[in-house]
């Protein structure tokens, strides 16, 4: 569901909950008072029906509502303010874009921008909001990259904001430092703007006031995500190739390590890792990502490339 259709569907079950709210009221006595709202309420469901009977939408879609110092009620926004905010949002969807589909570097261009870009179609109301839309020619038949995309960069938002600390570490250590810069960056520019965020992407309704705002810059500024390469000698306790999952049992402080495997790794050699590296001593080769919280580590993620025998 579009956030467009969400906010549709939302606001035919409020007008529906208030005329049977008002029938309620009425009673038998008030005959055509009666039919009139009867006949409303019999047209909002029918709405409320082919609504949700529409095809899924497989395009990225978001809407934003500010509030606070830089909105001026329903009337308007300050434009400085707008376009960073706007602006930010889509940096920090094209990150999360090219980190999912080619790769994301440390710094430089972020590569298949062009790909990744949003457009304002819509001004909404309820305080002040934009409506971002995916632009396509020809509908797809399968959520396109950058709905994808939206939709991870709404999850990341949401986890800065939550009470659950293992719910934010959870979600940063999918990401790389840049995409937690760009979230940050997000949230410091509605810090230092006095402003709130309502955003709105597909089943997704967050709101974000000022204490929310005030968690989420402090741990983007309190945490940091590194991802570096490590060797780690001990016994593979096995590879499932179907679910991609790994054990292996290190031979020092570690203990069982489990994660992932490389996708780049093919079914045949996880069958000739389980046939020949299984209880016998061995290098395993990793990819780590350590999520630091005020330079401590709170969370590691594994990823295994490799494996080779241990000849010491």
């Amino acid at each position: 569901m579009t956030s467009l259709r969400k906010l549709e569907r939302d606001y035919i079950e409020a007008n529906i909950s208030e005329v049977s709210a008002l029938l309620d009221r009425v009673g038998d006595r008030d005959v055509m008072s009666r039919f009139g709202l009867e006949d409303q309420l019999s047209e909002l469901k029918e709405a409320l029906a082919r609504l949700e009977a529409m095809p899924p939408e497989t395009l990225a879609s978001a809407a934003l509502f500010f509030g606070g110092r830089p909105v001026l009620g329903s009337q308007g926004i300050e434009s400085g303010f707008a376009g960073s905010a706007v602006g930010q949002f889509q940096d920090l969807v094209s990150m999360v874009h090219a980190h999912d589909t080619v790769g994301l570097a440390e710094r430089g261009t972020v590569p298949r921008r062009s790909s990744s870009t949003l457009h304002i179609t819509n001004i909404v109301r309820g305080s002040f909001g934009f409506l971002l839309e995916e632009v396509q020619p020809q509908l797809q038949i399968v959520d396109s990259s950058l709905k994808t995309a939206v939709d991870e960069a709404t999850r990341l938002l949401m986890a800065f904001g939550e009470d659950d600390e293992e719910d934010f570490r959870s979600a940063v250590e999918e990401i790389d430092q840049r995409v937690l810069a760009a979230s940050g960056e997000f949230f410091d520019l509605m810090r230092k703007s006095g402003a709130t965020v309502r955003l709105v992407s597909g089943e997704t309704d967050r709101s974000f006031g000022s204490d929310v705002v005030a968690r989420a810059v402090e741990r983007a500024r309190t945490t940091t995500v590194v991802d570096g390469d490590d060797v780690v000698r001990g016994q593979l306790a096995g590879v499932l190739p179907e679910s991609h999952q790994f054990e292996f049992r290190a031979a020092d402080e570690r203990g069982t390590i489990r994660g992932r495997v490389d996708r780049g790794l093919t079914p045949h050699q996880l069958g000739l890792f389980n046939k020949e590296y299984v209880n016998t001593n061995s290098r395993a080769k990793f990819k780590v990502k350590r999520v630091l919280r005020n330079q401590s580590v709170v969370r590691e993620k594994y990823t295994l490339t490799g494996i080779e025998p241990d000849a010491e």
